[in-house]
């Protein structure tokens, strides 16, 4: 039988990923703020504050890489999107892929997703699994203290970066299938809530872990670009 990669990630999004890959709301959200806290601070090669204002949805997730023969990739994260001046609550998500070749041992990898467009959007607004597609894959983002001049702010559906020890690069993140984390919704809300319904804020209480990530992004939000050029590598201190 020949699988397919969307097979596969779907093979694997049924599957349950072990403990230490499946994480509470609370865990995500306490995750996912010290990432934001951490490029509150960055300079030079970072995420362009412009590009983080214009962005209309924000995806923060973490991938766990771990395989013999089949190497499977799983992780968990939370979406949220911005409703005017404000941002909305956030609803868990899960991804998953999968590649042949060996693969020993494991790995894991922070990633932040700008979603640009209403499409984009509209794919993490989905309940269930859902595949990689046009409007989903993820393109190396621009990094820099300011864009060029001419240059386009947004040119992509979604803009995806890598997070590693406070510094943030461009990747391209393709390959991977999606899908809604209902249970980690429901067991954090206290209620059965589609994605769409929780992204709309219909949803009866605001466990005070949200307080603190609206702040986090708000804080963001009041940032003004950082001024200067972006160091380059020959550049001598």
């Amino acid at each position: 039988m020949k699988f397919t990669l969307p097979l596969l990630a779907a093979l694997i999004l049924a599957t349950p990923l072990p403990a230490s890959a499946v994480s509470s709301m609370e865990e995500r959200i306490d995750k996912t703020i010290d990432i934001l806290e951490q490029y509150g601070k960055a300079q030079g090669d970072s995420i362009p504050r412009e590009v983080f204002h214009e962005a209309k949805g924000l995806v923060v997730m973490w991938i766990i890489k771990a395989g013999f023969i089949v190497a499977g990739e799983g992780g968990d994260g939370l979406v949220v999107i911005r409703k005017g001046k404000k941002w909305s609550h956030p609803s868990a998500i899960s991804a998953a892929g999968a590649g042949v070749g060996f693969q020993a041992g494991g790995s894991s990898q922070d990633y932040v997703l700008l979603l640009n467009t209403e499409g984009a959007v509209e794919q993490f607004s989905k309940k269930g699994n859902y595949t990689s597609s046009a409007e989903v894959e993820g393109t190396a983002g621009p990094t820099g203290r300011e864009l060029s001049a001419g240059v386009a702010t947004v040119n992509a559906p979604v803009y995806t970066y890598s997070f590693t020890k406070g510094l943030f690069g461009g990747v391209s993140l393709s390959g991977l299938g999606y899908g809604s984390a209902d249970d980690t919704n429901e067991n954090f809300y206290g209620e059965k809530l589609t994605p769409r319904e929780i992204l709309d804020g219909k949803v009866k209480k605001t466990p005070s872990a949200v307080e603190r990530l609206w702040k986090a992004l708000e804080d963001l939000d009041k940032k003004p670009k950082i001024e200067g050029k972006t160091p380059t590598k020959d550049r001598k201190n």
